[in-house]
């Protein structure tokens, strides 16, 4: 592994020059691509107390030899595997804090094995010699005690655990599982009632409900008990402590006479709502449908809950998919808000509505919703720019040309915030790229440029300056097109759109290539590689316990225990997928990052280098950049991937791209569409392609790497084969599968394999095309400067018999789905 080099810088604000922090409309300095810089004129002064954060912080304990092979069994949740490999090394170690580490692992592996009071007897060995640890060791222990029946132990450990720590609430809850399991009703409800008082947001609420509930109910307090089995019942219907609840609930009422009975069992709107809410967030819409219709006829509905139970049910009945049943929902939703204040699900109601009669063919009611929704959303609303594109989306089903060009021209201007603008004008570039009319393609793609000079979204980053180029291809301007080249490979570094104008360039214009290569490859000027690849500020919280504990956690490859720490100190990334554009967060954030990196934790570096922290984009990956490159796109799992790649013959890089975008590097991950592990499979393609391996296909044999890999390197083999190494037709089968592929080949086989890669009509599909392959590039470049081969031409046996030649093609991209 490249080593990535560390310097401080005390007076830094955060970064390095190589490290620009402009917005996402920054203007790049000039001849290189890179914002310029914002940072603060005058440093801050350092922090009293400041620590400098050195390389070896985060360096794994067990990073070699029988005890790497050990961690990485553990990683993989193969417990027996590990605990072996520790014990072994355990028995030969002779360094305290060394053995007071391998305790621990051995004590982990124990009480997931089930082994509770071996584990107990392993945490109280490694205590000792795990100070900073204390607190996490301590409830581990009370766990495992009270798991191996030992309930005064697991009482005197969990009361050493600090209410603050990362494990303060769990210790609470196992002191109450204590009290409860000793018969001390009185004592466990007065500690239930103190939990849910002081941690009204705390973990596992469900269940000190329950228990309290229990608890009061011993004592005699059944309808106390009986309202608190109604919330967890309400609150956390899909959880275990929900059926619990409900025993205890029917039990109560069958204690009741009938009339009553009846009355105590009708929930209210207000609980329908709120119980319905969770089924919905939970994608469980036929449930959460049935709650918001109940919720509807039930007592207690004001107009507010009106308004949020008709949408909600519409808005489940359309992620059922029936868009004819959701339609008239919406409309019926759109009612009932408008008589209220909630302008926000009036908005969502209208535009809802227009999704589901545009979905059925219904395009004069669809365009009335959306006109609607824009009126009624205003400048401000998020969904009123999205309301204009959704109009001119159904104008151009109505054929009305000229209305689409009156609503996507005037959407910038209209909604100069909003965050489709961009997209408005390349949907009218496109178009009349399609329709021969380059002039007036290169005039929007110019306009797009204008509103957003650096695109940060992954799928367009060099789109419209590559698209100016082939504008000109076409007008036979080959200056101005090479011009635009050169642009989109300077501005985007080893995105899609500068692979592709590579591949134009060399392609049309070998010298001006040979020379834009030389020149993305230079060092910046007076670069000396022995100096620092990173200069982070000093911190006082790099001396704090918090941080200490993190880097332990993260040392021992204690991952989320390390995350959970960390986040505490406000060093992780922001929710969501919004840029970071305050110097001191990117500053925090690529400490994390660097962190995680040198533990080899890749997939919790992965997420804030791709969303939050963009910087190092607008840079080639020379001189100090070279390493946040390197933390961004690691070589996580390379010796298998390798060894499996180089036997099915294909680029490694290939394989490793579309591992990091699938899995992050995560083995063990599982999406909603139950695909599993680094490669992503689902069970019908895994059983496909395990033929002939001996590999039985299972949950645990897909979230075994060897196995995994093998399967999914298969897979990518019968594409690369089929589609002849054309990674254009590859990645997008890999998504969608290879009878999509030939389906969009049978009606647009005879286009540019740029024109047809813009013509994917899945926005997943397409935009993830766009990432995989930018990745493809990105490994294939870090590796050893190689630009892979794009080629433009689709061959013509790869078009089925009777394909259809797409002369008459519409411009269905201008339509979202």
């Amino acid at each position: 592994m490249r080593r990535v080099s560390l310097v401080l810088l005390a007076a830094a604000a955060g970064g390095c020059p190589a490290n620009g922090s402009g917005g996402r409309d920054a203007a790049p300095r000039p001849g290189t691509g890179q914002p310029a810089s914002t940072a603060p004129a005058t440093p801050p002064p350092p922090e009293p107390g400041a620590v400098a954060l050195t390389e070896d912080m985060a360096a794994p304990y067990f990073a070699s030899g029988p005890a790497a092979q050990a961690a990485a069994r553990f990683a993989l949740e193969d417990w027996s595997a590990a605990r072996r490999g520790f014990a072994a090394i355990l028995k030969k170690e002779k360094d305290p804090a060394a053995r007071a580490r391998l305790w621990l692992m051995v004590a982990l592996c124990d009480a997931s094995l089930g082994q509770h009071a071996a584990a107990a007897a392993g945490f109280e060995k490694a205590l000792g010699g795990l100070a900073a640890l204390a607190d996490w060791i301590h409830y581990q222990a009370a766990r495992s005690h009270f798991m191996a029946h030992q309930p005064g132990k697991a009482l005197a450990h969990a009361r050493q655990v600090a209410a603050a720590s990362i494990v303060g609430a769990d210790a609470e809850l196992l002191v109450g599982d204590i009290l409860r399991a000793r018969g001390n009703w009185a004592a466990t409800a007065a500690h239930y009632e103190k939990y849910l008082t002081e941690r009204p947001e705390g973990i596992r609420l469900a269940e000190a409900r329950f228990r309290l509930g229990e608890a009061l109910e011993r004592r005699g307090k059944s309808e106390e008990a009986f309202a608190l089995y109604r919330k967890v019942t309400v609150a956390a219907p899909l959880g275990r402590w929900a059926g619990d609840a409900s025993a205890r609930i029917d039990a109560i009422l069958s204690r009741k006479k009938a009339d009553e009975r009846t009355a105590l069992a009708q929930l209210s709107a207000a609980e329908l709502i709120e119980r319905g809410m969770v089924y919905f967030d939970s994608m469980r819409n036929p449930e959460s449908e049935a709650d918001f219709e109940a919720a509807l006829a039930a007592p207690g509905l004001d107009s507010e809950m009106r308004c949020v139970a008709a949408f909600h049910r519409a808005q489940s009945v359309f992620k059922q998919r029936d868009r004819t049943r959701a339609a008239p929902l919406f409309d019926e939703a759109t009612a009932a808000c408008e008589k209220t204040q909630n302008r926000d699900l009036l908005v969502k109601s209208s535009y809802q509505a227009g999704r589901s009669y545009a979905n059925i063919g219904k395009h004069d009611l669809a365009l009335a919703r959306y006109e609607r929704a824009e009126k009624d959303a205003g400048p401000e609303h998020s969904y009123g720019d999205d309301a204009r594109m959704r109009q001119a989306e159904e104008q151009l089903d109505l054929g009305n040309q000229e209305k689409v060009t009156e609503l996507l021209a005037t959407l910038p201007t209209d909604y100069p915030k909003g965050d489709v603008k961009a997209e408005a004008t390349w949907r009218l570039a496109w178009r009349d790229y399609k329709d021969g009319k380059y002039e007036q393609a290169i005039g929007w793609l110019k306009k797009q440029i204008a509103l957003v000079p650096i695109d940060d979204n992954y799928f367009a980053e060099g789109q419209a300056q590559y698209w100016i180029g082939r504008s000109y291809e076409r007008l036979k301007k080959p200056k101005e097109a090479l011009a635009a080249y050169q642009q989109a490979v300077r501005l985007y570094p080893m995105s899609y759109y500068a692979l592709l104008a590579l591949n134009r360039m060399r392609e049309r214009y070998g010298d001006a290539f040979n020379a834009l290569v030389a020149e993305i490859k230079a060092p910046p000027a007076g670069w000396n590689p022995s100096q620092a690849s990173f200069k982070f500020r000093p911190r006082a919280l790099y001396g704090s316990p918090g941080f200490t504990r993190a880097l332990e956690f993260l040392r021992l490859g204690l991952g989320d225990q390390a995350e959970a720490e960390l986040r505490r100190l406000g060093m992780a990334p922001p929710p969501g997928k919004d840029r970071v554009d305050d110097p001191d967060l990117i500053d925090k954030i690529w400490a994390t990052a660097f962190l995680y990196h040198g533990a080899g934790r890749h997939g919790q570096a992965l997420w804030a280098t791709r969303w939050h922290v963009l910087d190092y984009r607008r840079q080639w990956p020379v001189g100090a950049n070279r390493a946040r490159w390197d933390i961004a796109y690691p070589k996580g799992w390379w010796g298998l991937l390798d060894r499996h790649a180089k036997l099915q013959g294909y680029p490694t890089e290939l394989l490793i791209a579309f591992v990091r975008e699938e899995s992050g590097f995560n083995p063990l991950l599982e999406s909603w569409a139950n695909a599993i592990g680094l490669t992503q499979m689902i069970a019908p393609t895994a059983k496909r392609f395990a033929k002939g391996t001996g590999i039985e296909v299972s949950r645990a044999a897909l979230r075994d790497p060897e196995k995994n890999v093998t399967i999914g390197s298969r897979f990518l083999k019968f594409l690369v084969d089929k589609f002849e190494k054309r990674v254009a037709l590859v990645v997008p089968s890999y998504n969608a599968g290879e009878g999509a592929t030939i389906k969009w080949l049978r009606l647009r086989g005879d286009w540019p394999m740029d024109e047809f890669a813009e013509e994917i009509p899945y926005d997943e599909t397409r935009n993830y095309s766009k990432r995989v392959i930018a990745t493809y590039f990105t490994y294939s470049y870090l590796k050893d400067g190689t630009i892979p081969e794009m080629p433009n031409d689709i061959p013509a046996s790869f078009v089925p018999p009777g394909g259809a030649k797409p002369t008459d093609a519409s411009n269905k991209r201008l339509k979202g789905n």
